[in-house]
C-alpha cells in the first residue's frame, strides 16, 4: 500500500487559505456595534459671554441632559434700551443648542443684554428653562476691550461687522438711505427713541391715530412672549402629527 502526503508547503498554503476565507466570511456577518446616544451632561449648562465689543455677534451655547428630552432650544434677547424680547432657536447637534445674537441686533448701542432660556420637547411642552426677567443672564456690551472680541470655549473668535461712521449716507458703495437720519450710540439720542444697528436714529412712526398700549414690565412682557412662542410650537407638533 502506497502512502502519499502533501509536501508540508503545500498543506501550509492550503490551511492559510481556509482561515482567511473563514475570517472573511465572520467580518462579512458580524453584527455592527451600537451606537451611542450623547447621553449630554448631567446638568444644564449654559454658556455665553459675559462681555463683548460693539458690532460683534454673542455667541451661545446650551448643553442638556438626554433624559429631559428637549427637542427645540429657544433664546428670548431683550437689548439695552428696547422693550421686546426677541426670540430665536439655537441650532441643534447632538444635546448640544448653540447660534448668536448678530453683529447687527448688537449694533453701536452699548449697555446690557438680557437672556432667558426655554427648551421644549416635541410637542412643544416646556421642559426646562433658565433664567428670568428678574435674574437673567446678562452680557454688557462695551466700546472696546483690551483683548478683543470674546468667544467661547473651543470656539474661534468672532468677526466684527464695519462701523457705521465708516459708511455714511451717500457714500459710493454704501447703501442708499431713503430719509435723513441722524448718526447715535445710544436711544437717548434719537426722538424716535430707536438708535438702530446701522449706528443712525430710525425714523419717527407715523401718526396713525391709535393709541400707544402700555406694555407693561418687563417679567410681563417676556411671559406673554412666551406664551406666544410655546403655543405656535404646540400647535405646529399638532398639525404635524395629524398628517401621519
Amino acid at each position: 500500500m502506497r502512502r502519499t502526503s502533501l509536501p508540508w508547503p503545500s498543506a501550509n498554503a492550503t490551511y492559510k487559505a481556509a482561515v482567511a476565507s473563514a475570517m472573511l466570511a465572520t467580518s462579512c456577518t458580524s453584527t455592527p456595534a451600537p451606537v451611542v446616544a450623547d447621553p449630554g451632561p448631567p446638568v444644564p449648562v449654559v454658556e455665553h459671554v459675559q462681555v463683548q465689543e460693539i458690532l460683534t455677534p454673542l455667541p451661545l451655547r446650551v448643553r442638556l441632559p438626554a433624559r429631559y428630552g428637549a427637542q427645540h432650544v429657544l433664546v428670548f434677547v431683550l437689548m439695552w434700551g428696547t422693550h421686546e424680547w426677541k426670540v430665536m432657536e439655537l441650532d441643534r447637534e447632538g444635546q448640544a443648542w448653540s447660534g448668536e445674537v448678530s453683529c447687527r441686533e448688537v449694533s453701536t448701542v452699548t449697555g446690557d443684554t438680557r437672556y432667558f432660556f426655554l427648551a421644549l420637547d416635541s410637542a412643544g411642552q416646556p421642559v426646562v428653562s433658565s433664567g428670568s426677567s428678574e435674574w437673567p443672564h446678562v452680557a454688557t456690551i462695551v466700546r472696546n476691550l483690551p483683548g478683543g472680541a470674546q468667544s467661547l470655549p473651543g470656539e474661534f473668535r468672532p468677526l466684527r461687522c464695519h462701523d457705521p461712521a465708516d459708511c455714511p449716507p451717500d457714500f459710493p458703495g454704501c447703501p442708499a438711505y431713503a430719509v435723513a437720519r441722524p448718526a447715535c450710540t445710544s436711544h437717548s439720542q434719537c426722538s424716535s427713541g430707536a438708535c438702530e444697528w446701522d449706528g443712525y436714529c430710525a425714523p419717527m412712526p407715523k401718526d396713525t391715530g391709535i393709541q400707544t398700549v402700555q406694555l407693561g414690565s418687563d417679567d410681563e412682557r417676556l411671559a406673554a412672549a412666551v406664551r406666544d412662542v410655546t403655543r405656535r410650537y404646540q400647535a405646529a407638533a399638532a398639525s404635524s402629527r395629524r398628517f401621519f
